[in-house]
């Protein structure tokens, strides 16, 4: 398939934060002297919106939602300090810009903390808008997503999403693009291939699944 535009998910999908995201979480937990999570189960619980995650973790009559992303977010600077990209990500960069295609990023975090972490790795170049929140909610992203490609921003049938949860997948149907999932983010691999959609479990098994051999 020969596609005009790459679509990328930010955290789990490029961003190596799944493990980070896990530590942020169990920092809330040892503060209350509650079990900590380990990696697989972190994973099975991530949902969209973020908050049906907690909800397997906390009584959100006790701890509310709103104490639980301030807290998120006094542990996270701490952490993603020491991030780093997926393995393979700046490859696919590479392998799609070399295609010619152009690349936008999808995502639910904040996007300002987005567009300063690709300076940070050197990759925002390759990006030609990053559609994010203004929010620290980690809420649905098929709004903007939807806005952009009634924007005719987009081609119909040339548009691939790239994402590591099952809501990339609802994204990518909101903005009429394929869709494939990587299985080594936040979310676990069953829940992926509920989708439908083909997952991989290292990005750079990407191109064969497209049809393009090279790298």
């Amino acid at each position: 398939m020969d596609y005009t535009t790459i679509a990328w998910d930010w955290n789990g999908t490029l961003l190596d934060d799944a493990a980070i995201c896990m530590e942020c979480v169990n920092d809330m937990l040892r503060k209350r002297n509650m079990p900590i999570l380990d990696l697989d189960t972190y994973r099975s619980y991530v949902d969209n919106p973020i908050v049906k995650a907690y909800e397997h973790i906390f009584d959100l009559n006790v701890v509310t939602f709103d104490v639980i992303v301030k807290e998120f977010y006094e542990s996270y600077p701490r952490y993603i300090k020491d991030a780093k990209l997926i393995p393979g990500a700046k490859d696919m960069l590479d392998f799609f810009n070399g295609l010619g295609c152009r690349q936008i990023i999808v995502t639910a975090a904040h996007t300002s903390d987005v567009v300063e972490y690709l300076c940070k790795f050197g990759i925002k170049s390759y990006f030609d808008a990053v559609l994010g929140s203004d929010d620290f909610q980690g809420g649905s992203k098929i709004r903007w997503a939807a806005e952009y490609a009634k924007s005719g921003n987009l081609s119909k049938g040339k548009t691939l999403m790239i994402g590591d949860t099952a809501h990339d997948a609802e994204t990518a149907c909101a903005m009429g693009a394929d869709c494939i999932l990587f299985s080594g983010g936040h979310q676990i691999k069953t829940k992926l291939e509920a989708t439908g959609c083909p997952v991989v479990h290292s990005l750079l098994d990407i191109p064969e699944l497209i049809g393009q051999n090279r790298l």
